[in-house]
């Protein structure tokens, strides 16, 4: 990996490779007499036996009357809960059902800046609502839920009983109301309600990598044309629609510019086809899209769909389809061939200055160098500050930070001069942070450069603005 800082170029040629040890797992036995709750998918516990469950839900009617605060406290030290919160007409219910014979019963609703929010929740977020009409006044900040089921403000100093509410954890790997979703993290990750930590294995995206990724399937027409040449239809499915690039591969093994986005034109609200001509030259078939020939009057094209524009990612597809141009004006099926999903890719990795920085790949969550790597495993890009008491300014930002091939021909550039993303609308790299005592990006899954197996990281270092000896980010807008 090659740096720039104070205009001389340091390399550095030492590697190490990444590998993973085996672990021993040791499997204990536990003998609980918790209840569990079965549906088709899911499993999660049930709730105790003095509760009231809906799905994962669990409310627990407590008949003290108490202020807001102190009921809120009482569900968390008591109970491991909150005051209820309730998301849809089934939950409230269950809890106007527990509250029968009392008036008024606290829940987890009350008034902050200007908004109503649930307990345990940072964005004003109420999915569902009850309110008997609208009686908001000044000084009632805390909701009370009455024996009709409808919610009211209330005065957070009254004292009323409460009811509490928690929910119960899914089995590992499953998520959703009733634990009837799962997710499919990289490296088999458990998502646990939140979204998996180092993205989703291959053929799942979303954020809980729970929906299953939909390749694009071709449809595809051989025909006669006038003058005893022919013509190719193809038709891409609304998937394609999910790669920034897409076109027939050449003699080279590269998209040819002469039959690549440009050439395809919508046919629907989401569909594209692409119109091949196959003129009869001096005898010969010269197709205006590359085409390979597997026998006499046999043509085959390989179109190749690329995520993103300029690297070659793990979710990048290729499909083919082949015309007997003896049998033109029939309909066919297409063949997918599907690329190989896992490669190591060696790396040049990361250098030692002067000042001791150091830019790196490194495993997203330890932040340990990484350089023999899958194609479309998890990194970060990691930038060391500079130690030493005799520096005069030890603070420094890295901008321009790009990947290229080693002989310098091909690149794809990351950050801009500002050390930004390119665009607004670009989150490949993410801008270039301080954390943990270093400089990093944000996540973005390892990708190689088309027609090379290394790749060379290389980033601008530039002095930032001091205040104060302080940090100072860069102003991305």
């Amino acid at each position: 990996m090659h740096l720039l800082f104070d205009n001389q170029q340091i390399i550095d040629e030492s590697s190490a490779l990444c590998s993973s040890a085996p672990t021993e797992m040791k499997v204990v036995l536990l003998v609980t007499f918790l209840a569990f709750v079965t549906n088709a998918a899911g499993i999660f516990p049930g709730c105790p036996d003095d509760w009231t469950q809906v799905k994962r839900k669990c409310y627990k009617f407590v008949n003290e009357e108490v202020k807001r605060d102190n009921a809120s406290a009482t569900c968390g030290d008591r109970y491991g809960a909150t005051l209820a919160t309730i998301h849809n007409r089934e939950e409230n219910v269950a809890v106007q059902d527990l509250i029968y014979g009392h008036k008024y019963a606290w829940i987890g609703l009350d008034r902050r800046n200007g908004y109503f929010r649930w307990d345990g929740r940072y964005k004003f977020q109420v999915r569902f609502q009850n309110w008997v009409g609208w009686q908001y006044r000044k000084g009632k900040e805390c909701v009370q839920i009455v024996q009709t089921g409808y919610w009211q403000p209330a005065h957070c100093n009254k004292r009323i009983s409460y009811v509490c509410g928690k929910i119960v954890d899914c089995e590992p790997g499953w998520f959703g109301d009733e634990c009837e979703r799962q997710c499919h993290c990289y490296l088999g990750h458990d998502c646990n309600d939140e979204p998996c930590p180092y993205g989703c294995e291959p053929g799942w995206n979303g954020e809980m990598c729970d929906t299953h990724y939909r390749k694009p399937k071709v449809t595809f027409y051989c025909m006669k044309t006038r003058g005893g040449g022919y013509s190719l239809r193809v038709f891409f499915d609304r998937y394609v629609d999910l790669y920034q690039r897409i076109g027939a591969v050449n003699a080279e093994g590269d998209i040819s510019p002469s039959c690549s986005n440009d050439r395809f034109r919508r046919t629907g609200v989401r569909d594209i086809h692409l119109n091949v001509q196959i003129p009869r030259v001096s005898g010969a078939l010269k197709p205006d899209c590359p085409a390979e020939t597997v026998a006499d009057g046999i043509l085959r094209w390989t179109f190749r769909l690329q995520k993103k524009e300029g690297i070659e990612s793990v979710e990048d597809e290729e499909l083919q389809v082949q015309c007997d141009l003896s049998e033109a004006d029939a309909a066919y099926d297409s063949e997918r061939v599907v690329m190989e999903e896992n490669r190591e890719i060696p790396l040049t990795t990361a250098t030692q200055s002067r000042v001791n920085v150091r830019t790196y790949l490194a495993h997203p969550g330890t932040l340990e160098p990484v350089t023999n790597l899958a194609l479309g495993a998890p990194v970060r890009l990691v930038v060391t500050l500079p130690e030493g008491d005799d520096l005069v300014h030890p603070f420094f930002y890295p901008r321009s930070c790009q990947a290229s091939s080693p002989d310098g021909k091909v690149s794809f550039q990351m950050t801009n001069s500002n050390g930004c993303p390119r665009n607004e609308y670009e989150t490949f790299l993410g801008k270039m942070d301080k954390a943990s005592g270093v400089i990093q990006s944000d996540m973005f899954k390892m990708f190689r450069l088309w027609g090379y197996t290394d790749v060379v990281f290389s980033c601008t270092l530039v002095v930032p603005r001091l205040t104060r000896l302080k940090y100072q980010k860069p102003s991305c807008s």
